[in-house]
């Protein structure tokens, strides 16, 4: 349905992407995030998926008939949402465990203002350029990330935010980046950082259909005017509007998922992508709870017993410098 990506395509769109908003808004920003007082470390998330699922969900207008397996389900699942769904899903009775911010220009008076009290406990992951609206009054904790791309960009922000801070492949909008984050593959790193046993998507549409809305529940006249700078068919054969931007992220996030065998699947049920399909439904009705406990519980004991072994292994290692200088006299 869509073509791969090449290298020189990927450092245009990070080109033309800094040129914009580099020097005037994400160093700045950044500058101002590293101070949030409810910042935590990126690896307390590390391995937090072993033994779940995690539902991803975007803003494509598909998420609007998803809702009520969201809602049947929600004890089955971790739920991830980017930064505008976060309010449609609280309106709907649905709070996420993490909400994904990347935009350092998207308002916080529309679209998290009116939820400000419910995002305590709620986990925001967030790049260094997040609008500092969010993160300061976000009352939750909050992980920053930098964007690794083909300008290395990151060079900016690794200074500012310290050279423990967790690097991913940069992949074009806050939906893709969502999936990004919890795996993290690339070619210097092939382990799936958040270790969930499947990755669901909802509303990863990359495209709108022209008698639906724009967004989930949300239909702003101009911006669907101006984005719809082509139609095409989508993977039902229906004609869809789409943009450039939109497309762009489709075959990023679809060379990224296929080309490292991603245990993802697009369960939106329309799009331009092509990675593997799923019902959300099926999918999460034969979920089962106490086999994804059984896993945690494996796991955490292998985890004790690499720790203990870990501790074993120095204790060796110190008690044999001192027998061998003992047994050997020195001169």
């Amino acid at each position: 349905m869509i073509a791969n990506l090449s290298y020189q395509d990927v450092k245009r769109q990070s080109q033309a992407v800094f040129k914009q908003f580099g020097e005037s808004k994400w160093i700045p920003y950044a500058q101002d995030n590293v101070n949030a007082i409810n910042q935590r470390p990126t690896d307390e998330l590390k391995n937090c998926g072993i033994g779940k699922v995690l539902v991803s969900v975007a803003m494509g207008a598909s998420l609007e008939d998803k809702i009520d397996a969201l809602t049947k389900y929600r004890e089955r699942f971790d739920l991830l949402c980017c930064d505008k769904a976060f309010g449609v899903l609280v309106e709907r009775g649905i709070t996420p465990d993490f909400v994904m911010l990347c935009d350092c220009n998207i308002p916080y008076d529309p679209w998290l203002k009116p939820y400000i009290d419910k995002t305590a406990g709620v986990r925001l992951i967030s790049t260094p350029y997040g609008n500092t609206d969010w993160t300061k009054k976000w009352k939750g904790p909050i992980y920053f990330y930098a964007n690794r791309d083909a300008i290395e960009s990151e060079r900016h922000f690794i200074p500012i935010l310290g050279e423990n801070v967790r690097t991913v492949p940069a992949s074009s909008n806050v939906s893709n980046a969502q999936v990004v984050f919890m795996t993290g593959m690339d070619e210097w790193n092939q382990t799936n950082f958040a270790g969930y046993e499947r990755i669901y998507l909802v509303g990863y549409d990359y495209s709108w259909r022209p008698d639906g809305n724009y967004y989930a529940f949300h239909d702003p006249k101009p911006k669907r005017n101006y984005m719809a700078t082509r139609t095409m068919l989508d993977r039902n054969g229906d004609i869809v509007l789409t943009s450039e931007n939109l497309i762009f992220s489709a075959r990023w996030l679809t060379q990224f998922v296929n080309s490292w065998r991603l245990p993802v699947f697009n369960c939106s049920g329309r799009g331009i992508d092509g990675m593997r399909t799923a019902d959300l439904e099926q999918e999460l009705s034969r979920f089962d709870i106490e086999a994804s406990r059984k896993i945690k519980s494996f796991y955490d004991d292998t985890n004790q017993k690499r720790l203990a072994f870990n501790e074993s292994l120095s204790t060796l290692r110190r008690a044999r410098e001192a027998l061998w200088h003992r047994a050997i006299p020195q001169k």
